[in-house]
């Protein structure tokens, strides 16, 4: 979903299906459960959310209360839609529960811990000292009134009279006995006489009421009414045991634990006490600032200081007060915990005295004074079950190497969900918030997440106003903001994070690859699940390798194994009508074309990575004796270049130990020791299963053409994004045929336009053709031209010595070679392998570099128009080569086309291609240029055959790092013709290195080092 366009539509998508606009962070949560991931705002060059939808058409954004809100404009298409939402009836909102919904939903025989408590206080108490003299609760009256209310007048009518008149002797009785007992508090006698009051007004009510209403009913009625208040029983309240407790301080403060009532002497004292001293505290702190982190922490130190026999931490608050006239923050005892110079120490009866350091605590530099102590130790270590199988709950899975996962049990869920519960009544309204000065990394606070509640975390890392964090009992990060988090007090601190880090046993190179996590987070989230933990053998990796079962279904399930089924089964490689990107990973020499799913050898190699190097590192089988009956078997090779990928063996094993490999995922065909290959089946079985990457294809109609564009097919499809689709097949009764037929497509240009392979190779290669029996046409009709030639070499010195003119020389002379077993010093400039290298004379080097030199001088006065028409194969010029921006002496080794040649640097021995009109002439201020003989001779090393049919690529390297612009003696054992160029010398040489005491013979130094033999011991 990296692409912006379908972001952009996916969140269009997301906006327009709700009624209203949302917030960001609500945006990014539909976003990520519909589409499997977060808005991916960094990838596309955004910041922050909000700037992604400013920057981007088509949204509404604004701000209300700090937050973004944003919406949706309906396009036409997308009219309807908005409309039909619109006119949805809103959902009543479901009463929010005190607690995150973060425990799975389906827990099967499970029992889910109660989400509150039995009764509360008032009423226990209550039950505990009033006893009726009957069955009737006593507050029956009330309860049946509610109960009834929906029954006939006439009913409610008489049973009001009758509830009426009870309460009004009950009442009478209650005042009397009020009246009659004696206490000497004033507040309870205050108390009394506004009962009293309140209570006649209440009997004076219903006598009125009585009156009124015995007006409306008949006089057998009344009487009836009469009988049934002599029968009433009343209900003697006990006297509940209670005391009060008043305190004074001073003149300016007193309180009373009245109308608290406490069963006991101590506790009123205990209440009272907390009143007076909130009263205090809030009278003084008002109107006054709260001192910041940085300067309370100063003045702490100050006060302690002064104070050395200590001071008690309930003063601390009303002395700094005084003071400072400024008021403590709420975390100043978290601060006093950090800062080296004030011991906290606990006495007698729990409580704390502040006492100065007098000893000398070095202060760190203030960029040292960021908080990164690991408070890991204040949750203890999670113990694991002893069981072989753990019922487990999967709450994040975000590869096959990551799964977080808690444990279902009495020990495990139900304590933890009975924290949460507890987190969220103690946080509701209390807890210590954190200024972001005090907050520490690596440790665990409380945190109010939008979607969860009140969850333990840790922090991460710390932003302007927010802070990423891990939650510890789910396993993933999230962001919060700072004034959202409090400090975890100590009773939340004694269960373990529940979150396990877990990882599926023998899918762990799935986790390298987009395709397998997207699997993963598709099938486990959410689940309950049975789990089998392996064992664990390295002890500093913090994941458990486990199996999960799915056991809700009649044939229990091995979600690994599923896993890695899903995974091959999406990995199948298909070509189909509808264009799909492709890479080509390989053009043979006869044309043929091997393409593969874009990406999918990366993903293979990456995978194989995995497993081959790291932690989760697997050990090697041992390699096969023979090769596989079966050619589709698989291996694994490693490459020169260190890569491990999957192949099969396509030819027998010849006498030097080798076979022919073909890579499954690119086409590459290469030669490997059959000791070097390791079975795949037995190394790894998901990648052993997963469908071969590459595919082998035709070009249609442009087959014709690919064997003779070979070059031009490389150029064009080697390491370019390419689309490709299946062409119709051809009629007939047979079926698909065994090799598609595609058609392959390239962007080109700046504007990216697509262009058909097909097409331009079988143009070029017709117009190739065509230009060929034209130039054959013009080199046998063109006698003008031919003219113009002889002329040009007959009066060549005419032309010269009148003009000045600079031309094209004749062939230069044969450069002078050795007899054999005559030594011949020699400056090597280039290499290949032993068997292919250019020598330079050491006698003539001076004069190659005295004719450098002019060149360098002469040939930047010559311009375009002194380049050749028509240069012919075999003629001199010189030419600039922009990689060094030097001009060297070259020889036309070919015409590509009409405006293309091949040159040879005569005196280095590199070919090139060179566009005609970079040719010019050689400059008449170089005469050397002209009769100097070709430097670079080509030769080979004498008696040294290599260990296998060809040199490898190590041996070339090694080859050149000992040869390359070094100097040799060379002893010359033959004078043959180059292989390649009849035309061109190719000397046997023997070559000496001299520099040091002991000459040194090149081709025995390679023997030494294992890799070549000597062909006259052999």
């Amino acid at each position: 979903m990296a692409d912006k366009e379908q972001v952009i539509q996916a969140l269009r998508a997301t906006l327009i299906s709700v009624k209203g606009a949302l917030t960001i962070k609500q945006c990014n949560r539909d976003y990520r459960e519909l589409q499997g991931e977060w808005i991916p705002f960094k990838k596309l060059g955004y910041s922050s959310l909000d700037k992604l939808f400013l920057d981007v058409p088509g949204f509404k954004v604004t701000q209300a209360n700090g937050e973004w809100y944003v919406d949706a404009i309906a396009s036409q298409e997308t009219q309807h839609i908005a409309a039909m939402v619109s006119r949805q009836k809103s959902s009543k909102r479901a009463p929010k529960l005190s607690y995150p919904n973060r425990f799975p939903k389906k827990q099967g025989s499970w029992r889910k811990p109660s989400s509150g408590y039995g009764s509360n206080y008032n009423s226990q108490y209550s039950n505990q000292y009033y006893r009726a003299k009957s069955s009737t609760p006593f507050n029956n009256n009330t309860q049946h009134y509610k109960t009834n209310k929906y029954n006939s007048s006439k009913s409610n009518e008489t049973k009001l009279t009758s509830n009426i008149k009870q309460t009004t002797k009950t009442a009478n009785d209650h005042v009397d006995k009020i009246l009659k007992s004696s206490n000497s508090s004033q507040s309870l006698r205050e108390s009394n006489n506004t009962h009293n009051e309140e209570l006649k007004q209440a009997v004076r009510s219903n006598n009125d009421m009585d009156v009124k209403l015995s007006t409306k009913v008949s006089a057998s009625q009344r009487l009836s009414n009469l009988r049934d208040r002599l029968n009433t029983v009343d209900l003697i309240p006990l006297q509940l045991p209670a005391a009060n407790n008043e305190c004074l301080v001073g003149g300016s403060y007193s309180v009373s634990s009245y109308p608290d009532s406490s069963p006991s002497e101590d506790l009123a004292k205990e209440v009272g006490a907390v009143k007076l001293l909130s009263a205090i505290e809030s009278s003084e702190a008002g109107g006054k600032p709260t001192s910041s982190s940085s300067n309370a922490i100063v003045y702490l130190t100050e006060l302690v200081s002064e104070h050395e026999a200590g001071l008690w931490a309930n003063t601390v608050p009303h002395l700094y007060r005084e003071k400072y006239q400024e008021n403590l923050p709420s975390n100043w005892q978290e601060l006093v915990e950090n800062c080296p110079k004030i011991i906290k120490d606990r006495v007698f009866n729990g409580q704390l005295v502040l006492l100065p350091n007098k000893e000398e605590v070095p202060i760190p530099p203030l960029e040292t004074t960021i908080y990164d102590d690991s408070m890991d130790s204040d949750l203890p270590p999670l113990q694991f079950p002893d069981d072989d199988f753990w019922n487990v709950f999967v709450t994040v899975a975000n590869s096959t190497l990551e799964i977080w996962l808690r444990i279902i049990g009495s020990q495990y869920s139900d304590t933890f969900e009975t924290l949460l519960i507890d987190m969220a009544k103690y946080y509701e309204h209390g807890g210590s918030p954190v200024d972001k000065s005090m907050l520490i990394k690596n440790a665990w606070y409380a945190v109010n997440l939008d979607d969860g509640g009140w969850q333990r975390a840790k922090i991460l890392e710390i932003e302007e106003d927010s802070a990423t964090v891990f939650l510890g009992d789910h396993g993933d990060d999230d962001v919060v903001y700072i004034h959202k988090i409090k400090i975890l007090e100590p009773q939340f601190r004694k269960l373990p994070a529940q979150a396990i880090l877990c990882r599926l046993e023998g899918a762990e190179e799935l986790a390298a690859s987009t395709l397998g996590a997207e699997l993963v987070r598709r099938r486990l989230p959410g689940e309950v699940l049975v789990a089998a933990p392996g064992p664990r053998h390295d002890p500093t990796d913090p994941s458990v390798a486990v199996v999960l079962y799915d056991t809700s279904t009649q044939r229990d399930l091995n979600l690994n194994k599923e896993i890695i089924h899903d995974f091959c089964i999406a990995g199948a490689f298909t070509i189909t009508q509808k264009p799909c990107e492709v890479e080509v990973g390989c053009v043979t020499e006869e044309g043929r074309v091997w393409v593969s799913r874009a990406g999918g050898a990366a993903l293979v190699q990456g995978a194989l990575a995995l497993l081959t190097a790291g932690p989760y590192r697997r050990p090697l089988p041992a390699a096969p004796q023979a090769p596989a009956p079966n050619s589709t078997t698989l291996y694994i090779v490693r490459t020169l270049a260190g890569d491990w990928v999957r192949c099969t063996i396509i030819s027998g094993l010849d006498g030097e130990g080798t076979v022919r490999t073909q890579l499954v995922d690119s086409g590459l065909i290469l030669r490997a020791p059959l000791s070097s290959l390791v079975p795949l089946q037995s190394f790894s079985p998901a990648l052993n299963a997963f469908p071969p990457q590459a595919v082998s294809v035709r070009l249609g109609p442009a087959e014709r053409a690919a064997g003779g564009m070979v070059p031009r097919l490389r150029e064009l499809l080697l390491g370019a994004r390419v689309l490709c689709r299946a062409l119709p097949a051809a009629g007939g009764a047979g079926g698909a045929p065994a090799i598609p037929h595609v058609e392959l497509f390239v962007r080109t240009g700046p504007q990216n336009i697509l262009a058909s392979v097909n097409n331009a190779i079988l143009m070029e290669y017709d117009y190739l053709q065509h230009g060929k029996l034209k130039e054959n046409d013009n080199n046998t009709t063109n006698h003008v031209e031919a003219l113009h030639r002889k002329k040009e070499r007959i009066f060549r010195s005419l032309s010269m010595a009148g003009e000045e003119r600079p031309s094209s020389g004749s062939a230069l002379p044969p450069p002078p070679l050795p007899a054999p077993g005559q030594c011949f010093d020699v400056y090597i400039a280039m290499a290949a392998n032993p068997w292919n290298f250019v020598v330079q004379p050491n006698s003539t080097r001076h004069t190659l570099q005295t004719m450098m030199s002019s060149l360098q001088t002469e040939c930047p006065k010559l311009t375009e128009l002194d380049a050749p028409v028509n240069p012919v194969s075999g003629e001199l010029y010189t030419v600039y080569y922009d990689k060094d921006a030097s001009w060297y002496r070259v020889t036309i080794a070919g015409t590509v086309s009409s405006e293309m040649v091949s040159v040879y640097f005569c005196d280095y021995g590199d070919l090139a291609l060179f566009a005609t009109k970079a040719l010019r002439p050689v400059p008449p201020g170089a005469p050397l240029a002209r009769s100097l003989p070709p430097q670079a001779i080509k030769a080979r090393l004498f008696d040294v055959w290599p260990l296998h049919q060809d040199w490898t690529v190590e041996d070339c390297i090694r080859f050149q790092e000992l040869c390359v612009e070094q100097q040799f003696v060379g002893i010359c054992k033959d004078v043959g013709k180059d292989p390649l160029n009849p035309n061109e010398p190719l000397l046997t040489l023997d070559l000496i290195d001299t520099s040091t005491d002991e000459d040194i013979y090149i081709n025995k130094q390679l023997v030494t080092e294992g890799r070549a033999r000597l062909t006259s011991t052999s």
